[in-house]
């Protein structure tokens, strides 16, 4: 089984849960830190919609990306019409 939030080469579109979008709307506002993997971050950093930085050991830092913020700007966009 495919992982949602990798990117779909055929389709050349990104396909994300539920959670995976909650989560880049969250990294829309700000980043995240994180002492535990996230498997949605995760996911997000796969797609190329996130990126991981570690800064203090066993801490993760989640930032969108530009294409992760086009991808909100496109949403936007849509719930506008």
């Amino acid at each position: 089984m495919r992982n949602p939030g990798v990117k779909d080469r055929r389709a050349g579109s990104v396909r994300l849960s539920a959670h995976e979008m909650a989560a880049l709307m969250l990294l829309g506002y700000a980043p995240v830190k994180l002492e535990v993997e996230d498997p949605d971050m995760i996911a997000l950093q796969d797609a190329g919609l996130a990126r991981r930085t570690e800064y203090d050991p066993g801490w993760q830092e989640f930032s969108i990306t530009n294409e992760g913020r086009d991808m909100l700007r496109a949403l936007d966009a849509l719930n506008a019409s």
